[in-house]
């Protein structure tokens, strides 16, 4: 492009007018200028215009060029926008006249139109383009990790009465309290009913009630709960059909069973120190056991474990599955 005082000359002002001279580079230019648009995409100009992009790289040469426009990339593409050069004869000029004479021009609205639709998916697409890699991490260090899952007991029925079995420190309960009409927290240990006490008086939830009792013997009536959570506590039970048969009783025709338990393991670790009955159990073994137990529609996942091993002690963690039941409406003859 000519440069300093050729900037000026006669030259310089008929090749400005001679790019000018073509619709298609009018149209270009007036998608760069109006409403303080971003740099633009080749892409994003020719679905704009409806043109080939072949057309439209060719018109933003002669553009580039003359210096009516400058580019600049970005990743492996090009980005253009109109040219910083205030020196180029008569260039503010010609801009303010473009948009004052083009204002109202239906091919112009409808150019803008579709560049403005396109442009909205940019800003989608740009955004997670940048922060998918890290999206999780992201959004656990401002929300926590475990807001969805909280978020989706609101999911819950609020006139359902549940029970969480081996309730332990009551956390679940808490949980479980804000978005249900009852919760029947269950637990055999009196040193965890002392901390679950503890925290559900601080919770100020009131319809939580605390109760010693065990998966062979649950303190609830027949069919008093809509939903028995027995989590992370079926491999210390020694009858194994005895509790199921418990918790078929106290769910009320249906309702559901979720059990959160351990998938088949060799970690000895768990049996000594931890006190574990089962080393877990095959969920299609575990199927027919609630079947036989009186529920049905059985379905389960398998939930991998967090971590390989624990750090501090160098034990390997086993993989949990959830399983859901549901109790029928009319009992099997």
């Amino acid at each position: 492009m000519p440069t300093g005082s050729d900037n000026n000359s006669v030259d310089a002002w008929v090749r400005l007018l001679r790019t000018l001279a073509d619709p298609v580079r009018i149209r270009v230019l007036q998608l760069m200028e109006s409403g303080g648009r971003p740099a633009l995409r080749v892409g994003e100009i020719s679905s704009a215009l409806k043109m080939p992009q072949s057309t439209v790289s060719r018109h933003l040469k002669t553009l580039l060029d003359c210096g009516l426009i400058e580019s600049r990339r970005q990743g492996t593409a090009m980005l253009y926008r109109p040219s910083s050069n205030t020196d180029l004869a008569g260039l503010k000029e010609l801009r303010n006249a473009s948009k004052k004479m083009l204002h109202d021009d239906d091919q112009l609205q409808t150019d803008l139109w579709r560049l403005g639709k396109i442009l909205e998916h940019r800003h989608d697409v740009d955004v997670f383009a940048e922060t998918a890699p890290e999206w999780d991490s992201i959004r656990g260090r401002w929300f926590g990790e475990t807001f969805q899952y909280e978020a989706m007991l609101a999911s819950l029925n609020p006139q359902w009465a549940v029970a969480d079995i081996g309730a332990g420190t009551a956390s679940l309960s808490v949980a479980l309290a804000r978005h249900v009409a009852r919760v029947y927290a269950i637990e055999p240990s009196q040193a965890m009913l002392k901390t679950a006490r503890q925290r559900i008086i601080s919770s100020g939830c009131e319809n939580i009630e605390l109760l010693a009792g065990s998966l062979g013997a649950i303190p609830v009536a027949a069919d008093a709960v809509n939903l028995a959570i027995a989590s992370l506590v079926l491999h210390h039970v020694k009858d194994i059909a005895g509790a199921l048969d418990e918790l078929c009783r106290i769910v009320c025709p249906g309702g559901s069973v979720l059990i959160i338990d351990l998938l088949p393991h060799q970690i000895e670790y768990f049996r000594e120190k931890m006190g574990h009955r089962w080393m877990g159990f095959k969920p299609h073994d575990f199927q027919r056991q609630l079947s036989a137990a009186g529920f049905s529609d059985s379905r389960w996942y398998a939930l991998p474990a967090r971590t390989s091993e624990l750090k501090d002690t160098g034990v390997r963690v086993p993989d949990l599955f959830v399983m859901r039941g549901t109790k029928p409406l009319v009992a099997a003859k």
